[in-house]
């Protein structure tokens, strides 16, 4: 009997052991007051304290009556993680709670990327302080100048977006812009940053250019250009000079009988044949061919 209880007594110790080795999490929204329970069964009679400072220098932290730790007010400073213990346990069996203060998301890291008109807005976000983002927030305004700030359409900007352009400035002009995130609890810390635009014209060696080379080759150029009408001018009034088709109509009167008979020679010899005292017709008589036949004797 006696080994039995001193085995169940040895169960609880190590159940207790382990409870008290997992870290307990509580979440409480800034300002806000929160009580915590200790972790540890039959923990009336405990002490907290707050691990990486000494006893007695947080003056926010109050133990109640029932064991449990009241912290009111909290703010960024009261997160951490707080440890109960019984008074007087030579054991030192520990119940430890992760407290999270949730805030409003901490400042973003903002760098610009200008050009002449355009700049690129481009942020880097360290948390969300507890909650998810909602927007963000941009404006900008001319530097130096007590003006208005300008919203960077649109107001409130995606909570995935990790950049934005902004157009239509001025060139060679520096700019103030200011950025923020923003959740259910408020709007993080401001980030302001200074950029300037760049000149119209940046390109190197762009101020050292030469007018004169530019002039030279215009005028070649255009030189081309007239050589070319000239010689079009001179080839048209060959065309217009050379004699016409009807200059030449025996030439072309003879050319398809050439092609299609080749064997026509024009006007014969034997058309001004003189008939003789036997012919009854002094005329002979020509075939398609050209064969040339005799009449017959009457």
């Amino acid at each position: 009997m006696y080994h039995t209880l001193q085995f169940v007594l040895c169960l609880v110790s190590i159940f207790l052991q382990a409870k008290a080795a997992t870290v307990k999490r509580v979440s409480v929204d800034l300002g806000k007051n929160v009580t915590i329970k200790c972790p540890l069964n039959n923990s009336r009679d405990v002490m907290w304290e707050r691990e990486g400072r000494e006893p007695g220098r947080n003056t926010k932290m109050t133990v109640l009556e029932s064991g449990s730790m009241f912290l009111a007010t909290v703010d960024r400073s009261d997160s951490g993680i707080y440890s109960c213990i019984r008074e007087n346990d030579v054991k030192d069996i520990r119940g430890k709670v992760n407290v999270t203060v949730r805030t409003p998301p901490p400042p973003l890291v903002v760098s610009i990327k200008c050009s002449t008109i355009l700049v690129l807005v481009l942020w880097q976000v360290i948390g969300t302080g507890g909650y998810p983002i909602s927007y963000f927030g941009a404006q900008y305004r001319p530097a130096f100048i007590n003006t208005s700030w300008i919203p960077i359409s649109p107001n409130h900007i995606m909570p995935s977006s990790r950049q934005i352009e902004v157009y239509s400035l001025r060139p060679n002009t520096t700019y103030e812009f200011r950025m923020w995130a923003t959740n259910q609890l408020g709007k993080s810390p401001v980030t302001y940053v200074l950029a300037t635009t760049k000149a119209q014209y940046t390109e190197e060696g762009a101020d050292q250019f030469d007018t004169r080379w530019w002039a030279a080759a215009v005028g070649i150029v255009m030189g081309a250009l007239v050589l070319l009408g000239l010689g079009t001018c001179l080839l048209l009034c060959r065309e217009c000079q050379r004699p016409s088709v009807e200059d030449e109509p025996e030439i072309i009167e003879l050319l398809p009988n050439i092609i299609l008979n080749p064997g026509f020679e024009g006007p014969s010899r034997f058309d001004d044949i003189t008939p003789d005292e036997n012919s009854n017709n002094g005329t002979l008589t020509r075939l398609n061919n050209n064969t040339v036949v005799q009449p017959q004797d009457l």
